[in-house]
């Protein structure tokens, strides 16, 4: 319940759910008649859009996230496991797995296989659930990886996990209170980190996936992959308020 309540806000929130609502309710006021509050509410519509598809918004907003920590190319041999988050894909047996896994996905595992190359004797996890999808994100990413020369004996899947507080919780099974090594989006590596922290784990940051690779120029022209951005960074924002939101409760109820 929880987390379909987690999901339903997220969606409300979200950049273009933002500029849908404020078109529809200037509908609603031009449909009444109310041609002042339509005017207003169609005008806002429209700059909140062009606002959200310029580059240098997109970019302010998302280059703190990104920023917060390095690439991680120096590799520690000791670590044992390379823990990859779950993001989506799209099952389709006229596709090959590789071509299944959304860019997001395809990012973080290429990382985390580059990153276990690298390793002695290392672990791969892979996560997440199938969600609205008849096979767990986690089994796809397995084949993908075995597909790329990764030995099936040193994969280790998270079937069940649907987000990333439970992903933390069903590695910290495994993983216990070793190091280990985090691969996700570099957008959201600083909640991640925050969410592993929180349960008493030791990750060693690894982002990828890099959405802010220009500076935002101002002589740009919007651009609906800026609208991407824009919905990524605030996805960010807005789960770490939800997390710091459950700690607390956590900390008050303990």
């Amino acid at each position: 319940m929880l987390f379909t309540l987690k999901k339903i806000i997220s969606a409300l929130f979200m950049p273009m759910s933002i500029g849908l609502i404020l078109f529809f309710v200037g509908l609603i006021f031009l449909l009444n008649n109310n041609y002042k509050r339509a005017k207003q509410f169609l005008l806002v519509s429209f700059i909140w859009i062009v606002l959200i598809s310029y580059s240098p918004f997109s970019t302010y907003l998302i280059q703190p996230l990104e920023q917060k920590y390095k690439s991680y190319i120096k590799v520690d041999k000791d670590i044992k496991y390379v823990l990859v988050l779950g993001s989506s894909h799209a099952s389709n047996d006229e596709i090959s797995k590789l071509s299944q896994l959304s860019k997001t996905a395809l990012m973080r595992l290429g990382e985390g296989i580059r990153i276990y190359r690298e390793l002695d004797n290392a672990k791969l996890i892979v996560s997440g659930y199938g969600g609205i999808d008849k096979v767990p994100h986690a089994l796809v990413s397995k084949d993908v990886a075995v597909s790329l020369g990764v030995p099936t004996e040193d994969i280790l899947t998270q079937e069940e996990a649907k987000d990333t507080d439970e992903e933390a919780i069903y590695a910290k099974k495994t993983i216990k209170n070793d190091k280990f090594i985090l691969v996700t989006s570099a957008s959201h590596m600083p909640r991640a980190i925050k969410i592993f922290n929180s349960k008493k784990m030791k990750p060693i940051p690894a982002p990828t996936d890099y959405l802010s690779k220009d500076d935002g120029k101002f002589n740009r022209v919007p651009k609906a992959k800026e609208i991407r951005k824009t919905e990524f960074a605030m996805h960010e924002y807005l789960g770490t308020l939800w997390h710091d939101i459950k700690e607390k409760i956590r900390y008050y109820l303990n």
